[in-house]
C-alpha cells in the first residue's frame, strides 16, 4: 500500500495558506518563503510515494499552474504570490484528500456527509480547480461589496452595453443550470446573489477603473510588483521605454527615466486591486468541507 502523507499535506496546505492570506491581508503581499516552502514540501511528499504515475501529475500540473500563472503575472493578471501559493496547493493535495471523508460524515448530517463523499467521488478535475473556482466565487461576491461600497455617494455611470449583455448572458446561465440540473428555486435564488456582484463588477468596470481602482502617484508611492495602467498613459511614452504592466525595478528605473526627462510626473497605478490571498484560504477550506463547493451547490 502506498503511502499518501494525506493528514501531513492538510496540515501544511491549511497552516501554509492560512499564513499567506493573512500577510496578503496586512501588507498585500506574500512572502515567497511562505509559497516556495509550500511547494517544496509539496514535492517532497510526492516523490516520497515512490507512485510515478502520482509524482508525474502532481507536479505535472503544478508545472502547467505556474506556466499558465506566471503568464497571468506578467500582464497584472495575477500575483506573483498567488500562483505560487496556486502550484503549492496542487503540489500538496492534487486530489481531494478523501482521509477526511469519515471525519465529515461524522460531523456533518448524513445526507449532507453523503453528498460530500459522492462529489469526491467524481473527481471530475484537479481539486486544485475546485480550490481555484470556490476562490473565484468569494472573491466576486467580495470584491463586488467593496468597490459597491467605494462608489457610494458617487454618482453611478454604468457601461450599459457590456451590462446588457452579462445581464442576458446570467439570465441563460440560471436558466440552463436549472434545466439541466434541475436545481430547486433556492438554488437558482443563491445562485443568482453570487452572480450579481460579478454583473455590477463587469456593468460598472471603467467607473471602477477611473475612480476606486487607479491612483496617479508619484515613483516614492510605488510599490515591488505593483500594476501600471499602461492603458492610462500616452501610447507614445510607453511605446519610447518599452513599459510593462508589473513594477519591477526594471521598470521603476524607466519611469524615473520619464519623471527626469519631464515627461511625467504621476503615475496610474493599480492601487486598491482586491487581495486574494484570504479568499484562497476561503476556497481551499470550502473545497476541504464540500470536495467542490460549485458542483454542491449545483447537485445539492
Amino acid at each position: 500500500m502506498k503511502v499518501n502523507f494525506e493528514l501531513i499535506r492538510i496540515a501544511i496546505a491549511l497552516g501554509g495558506t492560512t499564513a499567506a492570506a493573512y500577510e496578503d491581508a496586512k501588507t498585500s503581499f506574500i512572502d515567497d518563503r511562505i509559497t516556495i516552502g509550500m511547494l517544496a514540501a509539496g514535492i517532497i511528499l510526492d516523490l516520497l510515494t515512490f507512485d510515478a504515475n502520482f509524482i508525474a501529475f502532481s507536479i505535472g500540473i503544478s508545472a502547467i499552474i505556474f506556466a499558465i500563472g506566471y503568464f497571468a503575472y506578467k500582464t497584472g493578471q495575477l500575483g506573483g504570490g498567488d500562483v505560487l501559493l496556486f502550484a503549492g496547493l496542487q503540489a500538496l493535495l492534487p486530489f481531494f484528500p478523501s482521509t477526511i471523508l469519515p471525519f465529515l460524515q461524522q460531523v456533518f448530517p448524513a445526507g449532507l456527509g453523503q453528498a460530500v463523499e459522492v462529489i469526491a467521488g467524481l473527481q471530475l478535475y484537479p481539486f486544485f480547480l475546485s480550490v481555484f473556482i470556490a476562490s473565484s466565487l468569494f472573491a466576486m461576491v467580495g470584491s463586488g461589496v467593496q468597490y459597491a461600497l467605494a462608489l457610494r455617494g458617487k454618482k453611478l455611470k454604468p457601461d450599459k452595453l457590456p451590462l446588457a449583455l452579462i445581464g442576458g448572458a446570467c439570465i441563460v446561465s440560471l436558466a440552463w443550470l436549472y434545466a439541466a440540473f434541475g436545481l430547486t428555486p433556492a438554488q437558482v435564488s443563491f445562485i443568482a446573489v453570487v452572480f450579481i456582484p460579478g454583473i455590477f463588477l463587469v456593468g460598472f468596470k471603467k467607473q471602477i477603473l477611473s475612480q476606486v481602482i487607479i491612483q496617479r502617484v508619484p515613483v516614492s508611492k510605488i510599490e515591488d510588483e505593483d500594476v501600471l495602467a499602461v492603458e492610462a498613459m500616452p501610447a507614445g511614452i510607453v511605446k519610447r521605454y518599452a513599459l510593462g504592466r508589473v513594477l519591477t525595478k526594471k521598470e521603476v528605473a524607466k519611469l524615473k527615466k520619464i519623471r527626469a526627462a519631464g515627461k511625467m510626473s504621476l503615475f496610474p497605478v493599480y492601487k486598491n486591486l482586491p487581495r486574494f490571498g484570504p479568499y484562497i484560504l476561503a476556497g481551499l477550506i470550502a473545497s476541504l468541507l464540500f470536495a467542490d463547493l460549485f458542483m454542491f451547490l449545483l447537485l445539492f
